[in-house]
Parts: structure tokens; C-alpha cells; sequence
């Protein structure tokens, strides 16, 4: 019988006591019990805040995160889990640390992820903004690192196929090799949501954050830049696709046009900083960056105007540019403030050492602790409640229709109704029941690996 879907939220009051426990953890106790439990209560809150958006609901997550006046410590872990992910993962790679189980280190490697996607879903607010206070700067150096990040490697490659059977004979190492590929991808193009949310209120940032965006590190320039590489389309084994909601989709002729959010907010974005007058005072035009701006002077046609009707005012603009670079503004003296997160973190610390201590403390569960953790990871993502956040609503397998059921065994097939299961059963019985086998083998490898280091 296929199961029925329901949704488990957060309470206001249970967010507000999960946010109040927010707090800021070292480098060194990444991965540690205490550090995951308050990774459980991050991705809880993200899933809420991103449920509060489909939905259209008040975002109590945002109010409660600035009146707690917890966003810098948002920052601040988004900032160590990089620094881990830099500097620890690399000899916690040469310790072979997934040998037992690839759970917990996955876990860790995705906290970034969380909070990335946590402040994406925040970071409209104006005020959520604004209560990053010193650690903006921060914030927006790790934007700029992610986003350089898809033009150097933009993933313009598909991902290759790999059976059941292959990917039970890799080492715990190449698995989570396996599971880790496409986050840094999907982490860069939230940052560009994050970047664009940044730039609505970017008249009411500090004056030393509206020069780091511009003048520091021009992101005029590197969005246009970015907009010229079109990361985010690619061509796939059947023709052209773009990644949109998170995976790649193959995209038909009349609809490769269609700008997805990405694109949208890649142009909302540059808009915003070359439109907002007090950019524009502010903003040192060269002949280098002028010329980037220029590169989308064709990219201007009806259809990106009618997806996004400001733009007419961008491309008068870049006509102007074209026909001389403006004077550079007036330069008085700036005392510019620097970001220091990042560099206060790596101060004294000796990376393999903690890498060391880390592979003993954090990284050798026993089978019980194992046992637990999955236990946490399946209530946490719930299957039924992360089917709201799914853009499309799911149809059944056999008609087409609407289905609010799914197999009750390998939860991958929908239907509306028992006997488009039934009738559909003959050809899903072999996938539903590899899917499941494979399932209970992995748990099971899992488990033995443990218990044999137990021993």
C-alpha cells in the first residue's frame, strides 16, 4: 500500500528555542556530537524557512534569527565549515576517515550547503541584511570565492552513470566522492540568490561594504563576466540543458530562452549595482570593466525584456558606456574595514593536527552511534515534508495524473490511487525491489564496517 504524505513543521516556539541554542563553534570541534546536533537544528530550521516561502506564510525563522541577533553567527559557521572543507578535508582524506561509514562525514561536508541555503531563504529581508553587522565583509568575500569558483570550474560536463553494483564495490572514500560532486556547484548558484538580495539593499550597507562590492572586488564586472560564461546551461546526452531547482533538466528549442532563476538573479543583481545611484557614485568605471559590461550589449533582445522589463533601463545605460568611460568619481580618504573572520580562525591552529585528532574523536563511531545518527538524518529529512519544497507537484507513474501516494517500499513511484499501483507494479517491481536490497546491503556494510573497528 503507498504511503499518504504529510508535513511535519516547526512551531514558532520551537524555532525560536532551536535558534536561541545557535552558537559559534572552532574549527577544531567541527564534527563533533554537540556540533551536529546544532547541524540537525540548522538544516530543521531550513527546511521550515524554505516551507514558509512555498507556502507564502509569515518567515518567523527570519524574525526570530534577527531579533536573537543570531545571523553573525550564521556567518561565522559558514565561514569555518570553508575553512574545514579547505584545510582539514584534504588530510582527513589522506587518513582514509569514510572508511567506515560515509554518514557522518557527508553530513559535515553539507552543513555548508544548509547554511547557505538557510541564508538564501533569509537574506530578502532587509533587516537580516543589515544584522550580519561586522561579519558582512566576511560574507561577501566568500561570495566572491564562490562565484570565481563556477567560472573556473563550471560543471559543464554531465555526470556519468554508475549501477547499483558500482557504486556498492567503491571504497567509503570514492562514495563520498560520489555524493559530494555536485555541492560546490549547487552552493556557488545560491550564493548568487545571496549576492542578489545583498545588492537590494546595498544603499544601506555600510560605506565599506558598498566599496568591497564594487571597487575591492568589482562584481559589476564578474557578473557580467558570469553571464557571459552561461554556467548554468550545458549539453547533456539529449541535447541542451540548464540547471534550474537545483539539478539539470534538458530544456526544449522554444524554451532555451526562458531564464531561469539563477540567470534572473545574476541580472537583478548587476542591475542593482550599476543602476542604484549611490553605486553609481560610488563605482570606479576603467576601460577593463567597461569593456565586461559592454561583452551584453547583445544579450539585449524582446524576450529577455519581457522576462525582465527593468532591464530596458540597464541597456540604455550600457549604450551610454559604450559611447565613453565616465569620470572616476571624486576620491576622498577611506578608512575601509577589512574582514577578519577567516583569518582569526587560521591564526596558530596546525591543520593535520586537528585533522588527527578529529579522525580519532569525531570520525570513528561505533556501530550504536551509527545507528543513532541515521536515525536523527531520517527524521530530520523527512521525506513527505521535503516534497513541499519540490517544484513540481508529483504524478502518478501509471496515468499521469495527480498522486498523493507513493510505494511504501523504495518511496521513489507516485500514484493517485491502489490500482494504478497495482497496474503499474509489473514494471517497478524489479527497480523497487534492487532499490530496496541495495538499500538494506549499504545500511548493513555500514554497520559491519563498524563493528569490525569496534573489535
Amino acid at each position: 500500500m503507498a504511503d499518504s504524505v504529510h508535513y511535519e513543521t516547526l512551531t514558532v516556539h520551537e524555532a525560536e528555542r532551536l535558534i536561541e541554542t545557535l552558537q559559534i563553534f572552532p574549527v577544531q570541534d567541527i564534527g563533533s556530537p554537540s556540533w551536529l546536533r546544532q547541524h540537525d537544528s540548522i538544516e530543521r530550521l531550513n527546511i521550515q524557512a524554505h516551507l514558509n516561502a512555498v507556502a507564502v506564510r509569515d518567515d518567523y525563522i527570519a524574525e526570530a534569527l534577527i531579533s536573537l541577533q543570531k545571523m553573525p553567527v550564521l556567518v561565522h559557521e559558514l565561514i569555518a565549515i570553508e575553512l574545514w572543507c579547505d584545510k582539514v578535508y584534504p588530510h582527513l582524506v589522506s587518513l582514509d576517515f569514510a572508511a567506515k561509514s560515509t554518514m557522518t562525514p557527508y553530513m559535515v561536508i553539507y552543513h555548508e550547503a544548509t547554511l547557505v541555503s538557510l541564508l538564501e531563504a533569509v537574506m530578502y529581508n532587509k533587516e537580516c541584511c543589515l544584522d550580519c553587522a561586522d561579519t558582512i565583509l566576511d560574507l561577501v568575500d566568500y561570495l566572491l570565492r564562490k562565484v570565481l569558483s563556477i567560472l573556473r570550474d563550471p560543471r559543464r560536463e554531465p555526470e556519468p552513470t554508475m549501477s547499483v553494483d558500482k557504486m556498492l564495490a567503491l571504497s567509503g572514500q570514492q562514495q563520498l566522492e560520489q555524493q559530494i560532486a555536485p555541492l560546490p556547484f549547487d552552493i556557488a548558484t545560491k550564493c548568487v540568490s545571496i549576492l542578489r538580495y545583498m545588492t537590494d539593499n546595498i544603499a544601506s550597507m555600510p560605506l565599506s561594504v558598498i566599496t568591497r562590492v564594487l571597487n575591492v572586488h568589482d562584481f559589476p564586472s564578474l557578473l557580467a563576466s558570469l553571464l557571459v560564461a552561461g554556467p548554468w546551461t550545458r549539453e547533456g546526452r539529449e541535447g541542451k540543458e540548464k540547471y534550474s531547482e537545483g539539478r539539470w533538466a534538458l530544456v526544449p528549442g522554444p524554451e532555451r530562452l526562458r531564464l531561469t532563476k539563477t540567470e534572473a538573479q545574476v541580472w537583478l543583481a548587476l542591475y542593482n549595482l550599476v543602476m542604484e545611484p549611490e553605486c553609481r557614485r560610488k563605482y570606479v568605471f576603467n576601460t577593463t570593466n567597461v569593456g565586461e559590461l559592454l561583452k551584453l550589449r547583445s544579450f539585449f533582445n524582446e524576450v529577455l525584456v519581457d522576462q525582465l522589463p527593468i532591464l530596458q533601463d540597464l541597456r540604455r545605460v550600457l549604450e551610454q558606456l559604450a559611447m565613453g568611460v565616465p569620470p572616476a568619481p571624486a576620491q576622498g580618504l577611506v578608512l575601509e574595514q577589512l574582514p577578519e573572520l577567516r583569518n582569526h580562525m587560521k591564526k596558530g591552529i596546525k591543520w593535520k593536527a586537528v585533522a588527527e585528532q578529529q579522525r580519532i574523536s569525531h570520525f570513528s563511531e561505533d556501530a550504536a552511534t551509527l545507528l543513532a545518527n541515521a536515525k536523527r538524518l531520517a527524521d530530520t529529512y523527512n521525506l513527505s515534508t521535503l516534497d513541499a519544497l519540490c517544484p513540481d507537484p508529483p504524478s502518478c507513474s501509471q496515468c499521469g495524473g495527480a498522486a498523493a501516494h507513493r510505494c511504501s517500499r523504495c518511496h521513489s513511484e507516485w500514484y493517485c490511487r491502489r490500482q494504478c499501483q497495482v497496474e503499474h507494479w509489473p514494471k517497478h517491481k524489479a527497480a523497487c525491489l534492487m532499490m530496496v536490497q541495495s538499500a538494506k546491503e549499504m545500511a548493513a556494510q555500514s554497520t559491519r564496517g563498524a563493528a569490525n573497528n569496534c573489535v
